[in-house]
């Protein structure tokens, strides 16, 4: 894979960096920010789809040897999660030159219970507050990003950051969008700060896993250090707590009340759904703390026992209802309900445990794979066609 022609546009009040890719445009824009034209944010972007096609990364500039070092450390722990092969990225030269960081520090905001709780509890200050179109929300997706950027200015207001929203194809180029966002996203983060790093010298990535979780995912906190660079330090924030943790922490916060946005399932033209089992689970939280009626970003107490019995399972996740069933605040109907979801999700934990030798053999079926000469000589789109369909059955 190749990255080159990596320019720098200013044109009717929007700021854009683009490089090519295979062929194709790849770009970030802002209208309120200037942007950097990094190599380190475009490398950091698509590192994981040259590695997860089992090629090398090559970019016709130079990057930084700090970026590349860290590079180096972050290759291994792919191989160990993914399989992939550990190919560093080649640039055209190394830069020598030391530039000074910024002491500015940006936050990629979703609005999330992660986001806020490292906007209002990491103790950073925060200078900017970032948002990304074509990240979460595809780039024609106008009514959610609507919906949404009066909460994302509102939060930058209320806490005397700069609101900045960049638009990017990134998902949309086809480079990228064949290996998981799940396994990309992190990068993909990264290379967001890269191209702000004129403006900021630290990017705080909210932690979605604790320090004792370790399963792959591509923004971690064994490996979100790794992305930065001499302009750039990556920081992965509140990772000493669990989710539901957090809701408790901000839960009684007024900018919370009126701007969190958890859901990820879009069942609704803007906002939350109420409904889905992350809604519903943070809902609970709010609940158990005393404060879901303030919330006017989601449905409020009425409904909830209501939407838990709708719920056919709670998709494996236990440790924030074992928590609600611990707390003397929680109704005792709700109790209930919350046991019953449990029980609905035995069920359905002992449905995906019959599948498990055929899992295990998939497992292995992909490190062999991996391992194999011949699996490189395949063509690269049927690698990933064929690693999609082992990952979906996993």
């Amino acid at each position: 894979m190749r990255i080159s022609s990596l320019t720098a546009a200013f044109e009717q009040g929007v700021h854009r960096v683009i490089a090519d890719v295979d062929g194709v445009p790849l770009w970030f824009e802002s209208a309120d920010v200037a942007l950097t034209p990094s190599t380190e944010a475009f490398a950091s972007a698509m590192l994981i789809p040259a590695i997860a096609r089992g090629e090398t990364l090559t970019v016709e500039d130079a990057l930084s040897p700090v970026w590349l070092s860290n590079v180096s450390q972050i290759l291994p722990v792919f191989h160990e999660w993914w399989g992939y092969p550990e190919l560093p990225p080649q640039p055209a030269s190394v830069r020598t030159s030391g530039v000074a960081q910024s002491e500015s520090t940006a936050l990629c905001f979703s609005g999330g219970v992660d986001s806020f709780y490292t906007l209002l509890r990491s103790g950073h200050t925060i200078n900017h507050l970032v948002f990304v179109i074509g990240f979460d929300m595809t780039l024609d997706d106008r009514a959610r990003f609507e919906a949404f950027e009066p909460s994302l200015r509102a939060a930058a207001s209320a806490t005397g950051s700069h609101p900045v929203v960049i638009r990017t194809n990134l998902r949309e180029h086809p480079a990228f969008a064949p290996v998981s966002w799940e396994r990309t996203h992190g990068g993909a983060m990264a290379a967001i700060g890269h191209v702000l790093n004129g403006e900021a010298g630290r990017l705080l990535i909210s932690a979605s896993q604790t320090h004792a979780q370790t399963d792959p995912w591509g923004s971690h906190w064994r490996i979100d250090r790794f992305w930065s660079s001499e302009k750039l330090q990556v920081i992965t924030a509140g990772a000493e707590l669990h989710r539901y943790e957090k809701v408790r922490e901000i839960a009684r916060e007024p900018l919370a009340h009126a701007h969190l946005r958890v859901c990820w399932e879009n069942r609704e033209p803007s906002g939350n759904c109420s409904r889905c089992e992350k809604c519903v689970r943070t809902r609970l939280s709010l609940a158990e703390c005393g404060e879901l009626n303030h919330y006017s970003a989601f449905d409020g107490a009425a409904s909830l026992l209501e939407d838990i019995n709708a719920l056919p399972h709670s998709n494996g996740i236990k440790l924030a209802y074992r928590s609600l069933l611990e707390s003397p605040r929680l109704d005792r109907r709700l109790k209930r309900a919350i046991r019953r979801l449990i029980a609905r999700n035995k069920k359905f934990m002992r449905r995906r445990e019959r599948l498990a030798k055929i899992r295990k053999r998939l497992r292995q079926t992909s490190k062999w794979l991996a391992q194999n000469p011949l699996w490189q000589k395949l063509p690269w789109r049927l690698r990933l066609w064929i690693d999609s369909r082992i990952r979906h059955n996993q």
